[in-house]
């Protein structure tokens, strides 16, 4: 279901769609921890970036923090409903967003003490009264800001007050949520194969879209200067420029190479390299912003359920379906 390394990159969790979640040594693949994290199942893992501490979320209604060395549990948080199927830690990694159903919590993130102190200190904010599930989570860069993505478009928040400071109306579902690390774009997938993007700040007439994919784009990628949007919905990538007056008319660049649906996207953190995975198992490298030919690829053996960067930008490490 999802997977990450520590701050350091000297470790990492994964957590799997039953629920259970493991911690591995990112230098030999050597399993250190296997417990399980969630009855019912799993759905979401964030690192804190600044502590040696990760969070997940599942179908038992809790956010729960792990103590990485120790393989235990420090504390839990509460949801309002059970099925919390959205967890997003703000890049600073001083605060946790979690979603579930309607609703959605903001608190400052566990660990700051290091492994084993305070986890958390529950939930500053609970935003309700979204239109429907809520489909997507995303922080802005300095963490001022997340969106909130569901069924009539995005609602952005400030995260110290809990009030919106932005509406972004779209009629239908949506399904992946980003916003640009420079802070000019608002990005989302949505129902109709289509991405959706806003800028900010946002003044009604002026949302593009953008058509064209075979499938729904559930992958949203940012190249760290936000010039660069990377977007799945197929077998095909498309790379959007952001620069300028944005895409808006353009042409994007068509990264070919994957023999099935695209299924995961990731950046590195300061570098130029894309990272992608597919259903077929395999995963390529990109330099996009200046070829369409993948760098390097790397076969698997079964589809690539979840990829990322690990610190440091030397590393990949990808989650496939076959529960590797």
């Amino acid at each position: 279901a999802a997977l990450g390394g520590s701050p350091d990159g000297s470790l990492i969790a994964a957590l799997g769609t039953e629920g259970s979640a493991w911690v591995v040594e990112a230098s030999s693949g050597r399993r250190i921890h296997a417990f399980q994290a969630h009855e019912g199942g799993g759905f979401r893992l964030v690192w804190n970036p600044t502590a040696s501490c990760f969070a997940t979320a599942g179908q038992d209604g809790q956010v729960r923090f792990w103590d990485p060395v120790a393989g235990t549990q420090v504390e839990s948080l509460l949801m309002p409903s059970a099925w919390v199927e959205q967890l997003a830690g703000s890049p600073s990694g001083d605060r946790l967003a979690a979603a579930s159903g309607k609703t959605v919590c903001i608190g400052r993130a566990s660990g700051s003490s290091g492994a084993g102190g305070a986890a958390g200190t529950g939930w500053a904010h609970t935003l309700g009264g979204h239109r429907s599930t809520v489909a997507a989570l995303a922080w802005s860069a300095d963490g001022r800001s997340l969106g909130v993505a569901c069924y009539g478009g995005v609602s952005v928040y400030d995260s110290e007050t809990g009030r919106v400071t932005a509406e972004l109306p779209w009629k239908t579902s949506l399904v992946s949520l980003a916003i640009s690390p420079d802070g000019r774009w608002v990005v989302a997938g949505t129902q109709e194969n289509s991405v959706q993007i806003w800028p900010l700040p946002f003044r009604e007439g002026e949302e593009l879209a953008m058509s064209g994919y075979d499938a729904k784009v559930r992958s949203l990628a940012w190249h760290h200067s936000g010039r660069y949007l990377a977007t799945d919905g197929g077998q095909e990538l498309m790379v959007w420029d952001c620069s300028g007056k944005g895409p808006a008319g353009s042409t994007p660049r068509i990264l070919e190479g994957h023999p099935a649906r695209a299924s995961s996207l990731a950046y590195q953190k300061t570098g130029h390299l894309l990272a992608s995975g597919c259903q077929a198992g395999r995963v390529l490298f990109w330099n996009a912003g200046k070829s369409s030919q993948p760098l390097r690829a790397t076969a698997l053996a079964g589809a690539v359920t979840a990829l990322g960067w690990l610190p440091g930008d030397t590393q990949v490490v990808a989650g496939c379906q076959d529960g590797r």
